[in-house]
């Protein structure tokens, strides 16, 4: 009998290979992964231009706001020394004047020392005792005035000043440099914190050809 089964081999069955798979194409053949890493680039791209357009704006407006805190400072500063200055005034305007009588009376016991230092009575003890009853007053009184921030003046300019001296009187002088000149003091002068209340009053020396 003919045995019909097939001989063993020594040669193995031909593989079917098979095509790798090709990336996908888009309508104008690009690769698909390209025109997405393409895209992916683009928007990024608009992001940080957002991001930086985000940035820019709260830049300006961190500028703007700084801006207006300061000019906000300033005003509130401006406010402030005006208030400042109108309270000094009316305090100044409705107490000036009780000082200017205060200093009135002041000069009346100055003039009533010099008076009892310049005079020769007999009552020497009395007088003297007088006299240091007034030097007492004067002191207190200066004193009163002191704690309302008004005191006397301390410099006395030798050359008229207009704004802080008062003239009462005037001597002849032939020497040209000595005009204006303060030749004696009067009244002494006060003021109050920067304030004038009452003029020095002086004599002063007035130039005239000889």
């Amino acid at each position: 009998m003919e045995n019909n089964e097939p001989l063993p081999s020594n040669e193995k069955p031909e593989e079917r290979v098979e095509n790798p798979p090709q990336p996908a194409k888009d309508s104008a053949g690009a690769p698909e992964s390209r025109q997405t890493s393409g895209e992916q680039l683009q928007g990024l791209a608009e992001a940080l231009s957002t991001q930086n357009a985000i940035l820019k704006d709260i830049k300006v407006e961190m500028a703007s706001r700084a801006s207006y805190d300061a000019a906000k400072e300033k005003a509130i500063d401006k406010l402030s020394e005006e208030l400042k200055l109108y309270r000094d005034n009316f305090i100044f305007q409705s107490q000036k004047p009780v000082f200017v009588e205060l200093i009135m009376l002041y000069d009346n016991l100055a003039q009533t020392l010099n008076l009892l230092e310049g005079s020769q009575a007999p009552a020497a003890d009395t007088c003297l005792t007088v006299k240091n009853n007034l030097s007492n007053i004067k002191e207190e009184l200066l004193e009163i005035l002191y704690r309302r921030d008004v005191t006397p003046f301390v410099e006395h300019p030798e050359t008229l000043d207009y704004k802080l001296h008062k003239t009462v009187g005037t001597v002849t002088t032939g020497i040209e440099g000595e005009n204006n000149k303060v030749e004696a003091i009067r009244k002494t002068g006060f003021r109050w914190n920067d304030k004038v209340i009452r003029p020095e009053e002086v004599v002063i020396k007035k130039y005239r050809k000889p």
